[in-house]
């Protein structure tokens, strides 16, 4: 017996070296991944503050003035103001000297820090120059400008904006030289991605030119606070064209946006780090899991079962520690690659960056959770000990297949040996999690994108509009589209804001011209009357309204009230966010709100088969702009972060593959007797090597058969939840194709991962397999 035990420590003290260093390896690649995501989330959701407190508390309120003429002189001498920068909105555009126009530039006249931007590039514009002008880098990448280019300028007449918006034909204002002499960058850029070109003030000295709503930002005076501003804007002429807010370097739309790529980080960053506990706990526990013939050799030697416990976390508790150490020096290493896409511009330190609760302390949280696994997993196993028992399903149904090495690889892959402590259910149960956890990420992915790429799921059920900036679309123009053979369906529509409550309340009107297109239903019926309204789901969720209750919605003509008929996808047009928020009324429904309202935005639907060229065509023909308004802005972050699905996907495979090459390199190590049994009863090589590739592919698909179901109704689930949230379209696909894709694909990567073992027992002889025994 003392010869035994001298043989298993000696044995113990050659392996677990080996056995350390790879674990650690292990431990530091997986354990770096999940802390670089965790500070990756972590940095993303931080960066909006980091970058505000970097630019400094400069301005105190953000100023919007809904029309006519900047009142910059007059709001600068109220006394609660110190410093004020505006930027007024004009109705022109420009053009290169050789005649070429450039497309959807916006131009303001004021100071561009008015929209929360910094000049990066150049110099600002010379006050008394009227042509000079910066740029944002959106108008330097899609024109090529450089410093000191020379362009064009025109502008509408304030008649022609107030009547046509940009609809006119030719503008009528004046002209003027413009010479761009700065660019300018900042977070508005990533909330309103158009090129813009701001111009001095004076240049709406040179004539009569058309604007529209003016922005601005203020500090100020000590001693003074918004509500005395507010006062005091009260007390001038048209007081109430003013609205504030506090001042934010970052837009609340750019915020949402990067809250929404951090939480999507943060999400991934959860369900990677579950995997990734389970997988390492399951590897974990498996290699520091003595064995029948170690635990005699143990005891021989006087350990207790506490000791034989303890000895197997202390085997874990090495490599699991400096691991976890390493983890977080890899993390570092990798923390130059976040925060990702647009939000690097609003991050104010790029480059490498260490954050003590993400990487420190959760490299600290990972070694005790792992060290927790391996402790716990082996209290349950001791407590489980004993002979397997004789007379299982697999027994009766292993004899049955053919091959036989089929039958004989459903035992390895489902049966534990004879000797052999501990079962297979844990190892399945921590694959079967994963698994789930990657379908379960497909289904969410192939439905988010089904929503992104369709547009009537969030509400442009129409191919095309116009209108947008102006008055009512003119009668010709209706008549127009009414009589075009490509034309299938018009609505008309007018969006206002009106409160329910002290809450505002967006309020969209419609008018069917011809045709059926009217917005998507949830649930209920169309409208009928102009007392009926239909809800966005998120607004209804918010109100607490369901159909057949009733809404008091407050506007110029006092409040009204609707009867709730359905819940629908609201139509994002004339600056309504649509898709969730806000109502629908008919045009009987808003005049009873507004009686002078109008309806400025034409949908249109054309006909199926009609050529691609039709929407220019028609706007040529009737000499307005006819396109599609910006997508809701949920939509365009939702944009941003739509790989996220598939990058956790991905990320569980690696796991997956991992964990089922473990299993497998060291269920051939464990089961060593019964491959010698085999090779000695005359079992050829090929046989061998086929037991342990049945072996892989009968445990993954015992896998599949109980995750798939589960990961697809989690994922169903997860996302009818989501979809909700949003207000869209909520009918679900089920990625079947996707999810038998991913099911082959482990089913050859657990053959791949199996050669290795195979290979190993295909060449080892049976003496040496039984000597290592």
């Amino acid at each position: 017996m003392r010869a035994i035990a001298y043989r298993v420590s000696q044995g113990l003290r050659r392996n677990r070296l080996g056995e350390a260093i790879t674990l650690t390896v292990v431990v530091a690649l997986v354990g770096g991944m999940v802390l670089a995501l965790v500070a990756g989330a972590s940095r993303t959701l931080t960066a909006p503050d980091r970058y505000a407190r970097w630019r400094g508390a400069v301005y105190d309120v953000s100023l919007q003035q809904s029309n006519g003429k900047p009142r910059t002189a007059e709001v600068a001498a109220l006394p609660a103001v110190g410093t004020l920068r505006m930027a007024t909105f004009v109705f022109g555009g420009l053009r290169r000297p050789n005649g070429d126009d450039v497309e959807e530039a916006l131009v303001f006249a004021g100071s561009q820090e008015a929209t929360g931007t910094l000049l990066v590039v150049g110099r600002e514009p010379d006050p008394s120059v009227p042509g000079e002008f910066v740029a944002s880098r959106a108008f330097v990448r899609s024109t090529g400008a450089r410093l000191g280019d020379h362009f064009e300028g025109a502008a509408l007449t304030q008649e022609q904006a107030d009547q046509n918006g940009f609809d006119a034909v030719e503008p009528e204002g004046p002209t003027w030289s413009a010479t761009l002499v700065g660019v300018f960058d900042g977070p508005s850029g990533i909330e309103d991605p158009h090129s813009a070109a701001v111009f001095p003030p004076s240049l709406l000295g040179i004539g009569d030119i058309g604007v529209s709503q003016s922005v601005g930002l203020l500090a100020l005076r000590p001693g003074s606070t918004i509500a005395d501003l507010r006062r005091q804007l009260d007390a001038l002429p048209e007081g109430a064209d003013f609205s504030l807010d506090r001042a934010d370097w970052v837009p609340a739309g750019v915020r949402a946006a990067v809250q929404a790529q951090g939480e999507g980080l943060a999400i991934v960053a959860a369900i990677v780090a579950l995997a990734a506990v389970v997988v390492l706990g399951q590897i974990l526990g498996r290699q520091v899991r003595p064995t029948e013939r170690e635990l005699d050799g143990l005891r021989a030697v006087g350990f207790t079962d506490r000791q034989i416990v303890g000895d197997a976390v202390g085997r874990a508790a090495v490599p699991v520690v400096v691991g976890s150490l390493l983890a977080a020096v890899v993390a570092v290493g990798v923390s130059g690659s976040f925060p990702l896409g647009f939000v690097r511009r609003i991050e104010p330190h790029l480059g490498l960056r260490f954050d003590a609760l993400a990487q420190g302390a959760g490299g600290l949280v990972l070694a005790a959770v792992l060290i927790a696994w391996v402790a716990t997993a082996r209290l349950v196993g001791d407590r489980k000990r004993g002979e397997a028992p004789r007379l299982r399903p697999v027994d009766r149904v292993a004899p049955r297949l053919r091959p036989a090495s089929a039958g004989t690889g459903l035992r390895f892959a489902l049966t534990r040996g004879a000797r052999e402590r501990g079962g297979v259910a844990g190892s399945l149960a921590s694959l079967i999690v994963v698994v789930g956890l990657l379908v379960a990420a497909l289904t969410f992915g192939l439905n988010l994108d089904r929503l992104l790429d369709q547009p009537p799921r969030f509400g442009f059920n129409f191919d095309a509009g116009l209108g947008q900036g102006g008055e009512a679309v003119p009668a010709d123009v209706r008549a127009a589209l009414v009589a075009d053979h490509d034309v299938a369906a018009v609505t008309l529509y007018d969006n206002v804001t009106a409160t329910v409550g002290a809450a505002a309340f967006s309020l969209t009107a419609m008018e069917p011209v011809t045709g059926t297109l009217v917005p998507e239903l949830l649930s209920g019926r169309p409208l009928g009357s102009g007392d009926e309204i239909l809800l966005g789901r998120v607004t209804a969720h918010k109100l607490g309204r369901g159909i057949g209750d009733e809404v008091t919605v407050s506007g110029d003509a006092g409040s009204v009230t609707y009867r709730v008929v359905g819940l629908a996808v609201v139509p994002s047009v004339e600056g309504g966010e649509g898709l969730g928020q806000g109502g629908v009324v008919t045009l009987a429904g808003l005049h009873r709100l507004v009686p002078d309202a109008t309806l400025g935005t034409a949908a249109i639907r054309f006909r199926p088969g009609a050529p691609p060229g039709t929407a220019d065509r028609l706007s040529r023909a009737l000499g307005v702009g006819i396109g599609l308004p910006g997508p809701p802005s949920v939509i365009v972050d939702l944009v941003r972060v739509r790989s996220i699905p598939y990058v956790v996907a991905g990320v569980l495979a690696l796991l997956v593959l991992l964990s089922l090459s473990h299993q497998l390199i060291l269920s051939v190590t464990r089961r060593r007797r019964d491959i010698a049994v085999l090779r000695a009863v005359g079992a050829p090589r090929r046989f061998v090597a086929g037991v342990v590739h049945w072996q892989a592919s009968t445990f993954s698909a015992a896998v599949l058969v109980v995750a798939v179901p589960l990961g697809l109704a989690a994922g169903r689930t997860v996302f009818l939840a989501f979809v909700d949230h949003l207000g869209g379209l909520d009918d679900l696909a089920t990625p079947l194709a996707l999810v038998a894709a991913a099911a082959a694909a482990i089913l050859v990567l657990a053959n791949v991962a199996a050669s290795v073992p195979a290979r190993r027992a295909r060449r080892i002889s049976p003496a040496r397999l039984l000597s290592e025994e």
